[in-house]
């Protein structure tokens, strides 16, 4: 009963909290600057991924969003590496199952491998955030492998990946060029959940090693899975076991709830923004100028909740995520809430791999 008492007693306070994040935030003026940015920003990378037909417009809308950040050398810097990771993570995946037939059970091995090795430099390294998405490009390509009828169509899929973090970085470093010529004063924010660590741990202890390890059982799991979720859902889970993962080597010591957090965090943002962006698609239709006014309205409440400093601003990240993939489609005439239910679906079917993998890991500790 007081267990109980304590849950309903957090999660009213959290009710309270985001609340007032909305009734009466702090810092408003430079909040409302960032989110103004943020959104020119998405919009530009939209108009930019149409006019150069990118393939799946929606990510280059979300690298438009990850990338902004108020100061000009952070936004190319982040950037920067957003874009050699994502190029070095496709042309290895493309290459490695171009060149060798791997079997599918196989290939989820390599792709362990590959991606515990990305991330524990990413948890430990400066230049981490490249780290991270080489592992999660490498991930998303090889998956696309087990599906593809020719080595063509694996090519295609890399370069797509590329093409579209690179039209959403450019429009991101556009609107902050545009900003700094105004002479505007940005909005110190807290770095994303993606970010680097500045200072790494100056040696491998066991608890690192525990983690990738775990990160890599996970990932080697997610292709058993390909008979009942769609490529994009096995992109999407293998996304949420590193996202969720990527936590400063600091905080990776026995008893620690950060991954625990940021696993309820992700799971609660991409929920209900696929939830309220297949609402908004059902009442709006396939009208191109409701989908965009209610797409910037989520873009604003995502990037709101980020903004708010508080420990659920990851929850913000997550919900514009999924609201940008739902709400931006490649094409207004076949608007879809598919692709947020897809990718929710891979974004549970990754809280549950890499749960069920710390929960047995715990449980070989506490009983083997």
């Amino acid at each position: 009963m007081r267990k109980l008492s304590a849950l309903w007693a957090s999660l009213a306070g959290f009710q309270r909290s985001l609340r007032n994040e909305f009734i009466a935030p702090a810092r408003l003026k430079s909040r409302l600057a960032d989110e103004a940015e943020t959104l020119l920003s998405v919009l530009l990378a939209i108009a930019m991924a149409h006019y150069l037909k990118v393939e799946n417009v929606g990510w280059a809308a979300f690298s438009g969003y990850m990338v902004m950040r108020a100061n000009l050398h952070e936004c190319v810097f982040r950037g920067g590496l957003r874009v050699i990771g994502t190029a070095a993570g496709a042309v290895g995946a493309a290459w490695l199952t171009s060149q060798l037939a791997i079997p599918p059970h196989a290939l989820g091995l390599v792709v362990g491998m590959v991606g515990g090795a990305c991330l524990l430099f990413a948890i430990r390294c400066t230049h981490g955030y490249a780290w991270l998405f080489t592992g999660l490009t490498f991930a998303m390509v090889s998956f696309e492998a087990m599906h593809a009828t020719s080595t063509q169509q694996v090519f295609h899929f890399a370069s797509t990946r590329v093409e579209e973090v690179a039209c959403g970085t450019v429009a991101c470093w556009f609107i902050r060029i545009f900003s700094n010529a105004v002479r505007h004063q940005g909005l110190q924010r807290h770095l994303s959940p993606y970010a680097a660590q500045a200072a790494p741990r100056p040696r491998i202890d066991r608890w690192q090693l525990i983690h990738v390890l775990q990160v890599a059982v996970a990932l080697a799991l997610v292709p058993m899975f390909s008979g009942w979720i769609a490529e994009e859902g096995l992109s999407q889970a293998a996304i949420t076991i590193m996202a969720v993962m990527m936590v400063p080597a600091a905080e990776l010591a026995e008893g620690s709830r950060s991954i625990h957090r940021r696993n309820l965090h992700r799971l609660l943002g991409c929920g209900i923004g696929a939830l309220l962006a297949g609402g908004a698609l059902w009442l709006m239709g396939s009208s191109w100028i409701a989908m965009t006014l209610m797409m910037c309205l989520g873009v604003w409440i995502g990037r709101h909740i980020e903004n708010s400093g508080q420990p659920y601003a990851y929850m913000g990240t997550q919900f514009a995520l999924v609201y940008l993939v739902v709400m931006v489609p490649d094409s207004y005439m076949q608007a879809s809430s598919a692709p947020g239910l897809v990718r929710l679906e891979g974004i549970i079917l990754g809280f549950l791999l890499i749960t069920s993998v710390r929960l047995s890991n715990t449980l070989l500790r506490r009983f083997g």
